[in-house]
């Protein structure tokens, strides 16, 4: 297994540049000795189906979806601990960050989970499949209601004390409510 260090040691070295590459918002790499093996990107999106009166459902729109990245990577012996560290740290403190792969940039991605396999076949690398998922930022617009004068009765006057019924409204409402017996005369 020492081989296979030295080969990924090597082949690391020979890259120029990673073609998948994870950054901050400042588009400062980050993981960098950690090696991509496997990018998943996940676009998806909700259809929303409806049935109608003769049984068919048909579908009248979508709901895009959070864009989800697994990523597989591989940390060699030299410094697997200090980037297993640094990773988890970008997941403790939920910092946004931008996968950049051969498809594109996905912004807003947050690690979602880091799970881990440590196998006594490979002692001196870690494999690490890392979930991202986008964050999506809604802003609330609001308007300005321009104040009316005929509107100023609605203004908050704190608690207000009602009205007694008068005996006339008293009088209609008990009679709408009474209630009669069959069995009565």
């Amino acid at each position: 297994m020492a081989t296979f260090s030295n080969v990924l040691s090597t082949a690391i070295a020979s890259f120029g540049s990673d073609a998948v590459a994870v950054f901050t918002e400042d588009y400062t790499q980050v993981f960098r000795t950690a090696r991509a093996i496997k990018a998943v990107v996940k676009e998806t999106a909700k259809l929303m189906e409806h049935p109608i009166e003769t049984g068919a459902i048909i579908t009248d729109h979508r709901i895009i979806l959070p864009v989800e990245i697994e990523l597989s990577l591989v940390l060699i012996a030299s410094d697997y601990q200090n980037v297993y560290k640094q990773i988890r740290q970008y997941y403790y403190n939920a910092t946004l960050l931008y996968v950049q792969t051969r498809a594109g940039l996905y912004l807003n991605q947050l690690i979602q989970s880091m799970p881990h396999e440590e196998d006594p076949d490979q002692y001196d690398v870690l494999t690490l499949a890392l979930h991202l998922r986008q964050v999506q930022y809604v802003t609330a617009q609001f308007s300005v209601v321009p104040k009316n004068i005929s509107n100023s009765s609605t203004t908050n006057r704190g608690t207000q004390q009602g009205m007694p019924a008068s005996n006339g409204q008293t009088f209609e409402a008990t009679s709408l409510f009474k209630i009669t017996h069959p069995f009565e005369d």
